[in-house]
């Protein structure tokens, strides 16, 4: 549970890319995650589907949840680019909704299964703990210190070679300080702002390289962790009894 909710987190990446790089406003931001709500019902149909008629191993359920984060994973370290557009990750925010309620409802139902009643309302509390309150705010620390360090780490590494005997970096130097000219700027003043150009693609392109970075670490995880639970005896298959309407007061 805790895995899965360290996954779901990660949408903390994607909104860093989608301000910086794509420009795109926080109103934009927040109705991207919409594309969530389809996705929850799709993960709750295939789950009602699954333990109402399932023909299947526990197992293969988990594997498709964790299938679910490694394609979405995959789609956005393969995707992002300054190039991308926001309505391409309409379907990743999809896909990553089905997957997360998956496997939040088959963990939960495992977890609970054969209880003793009188140890359910521990179990509760264990679970929601884990799941909404220490596992989100440790992902959420994870992600903001490791995006930090590694985008420092990459903005050293491009700034050596980002020099005006660069040719490309000469001919943007020179196109942003012609700009500046044009707008009726001071040469100091045009200078200092081509210069600040310079370093905001610096900090693009950063801040990229370290999404890229991330983001293929948690696909090659979350591929690993698909394939490792497909092999995994978690239990017997599970049928659950749907009572029909009346059927639950008798």
């Amino acid at each position: 549970m805790m895995i899965v909710m360290f996954f779901s987190t990660s949408t903390t990446l994607l909104t860093n890319y989608m301000t910086s790089i794509l420009q795109v406003d926080a109103t934009h931001s927040y109705t991207l995650y919409v594309w969530l709500l389809p996705g929850y019902a799709l993960g709750a149909f295939v789950c009602f589907w699954w333990f109402r008629w399932q023909r299947w191993r526990f197992r293969f359920l988990i594997a498709g949840g964790m299938a679910c984060f490694a394609l979405f994973f995959g789609l956005l370290y393969f995707g992002i680019s300054p190039g991308s557009t926001y309505q391409s990750l309409f379907f990743p925010v999809f896909v990553r909704g089905a997957g997360m309620l998956t496997l939040i409802i088959a963990f939960a139902l495992f977890a609970v299964e054969e209880l003793n009643p009188k140890y359910l309302i521990c179990n509760a509390f264990f679970l929601i703990a884990c799941r909404s309150v220490l596992a989100p705010v440790m992902a959420a620390s994870f992600y903001g210190n490791a995006l930090y360090r590694l985008q420092q780490k990459y903005l050293c590494s491009l700034s050596e070679h980002f020099t005006l005997t660069d040719p490309a970096a000469a001919a943007k130097y020179a196109a942003a300080l012609d700009s500046s000219l044009a707008r009726g700027h001071g040469y100091a003043e045009a200078a200092q702002l081509a210069t600040g150009e310079l370093y905001s693609t610096l900090q693009q392109q950063s801040l990229l390289l370290a999404l890229k970075d991330i983001l293929g670490w948690l696909f090659a995880v979350s591929l690993l962790l698909a394939v490792i639970s497909r092999f995994i005896p978690f239990h017997k298959t599970i049928r659950v009894r749907y009572a029909k309407a009346g059927d639950d007061m008798v």
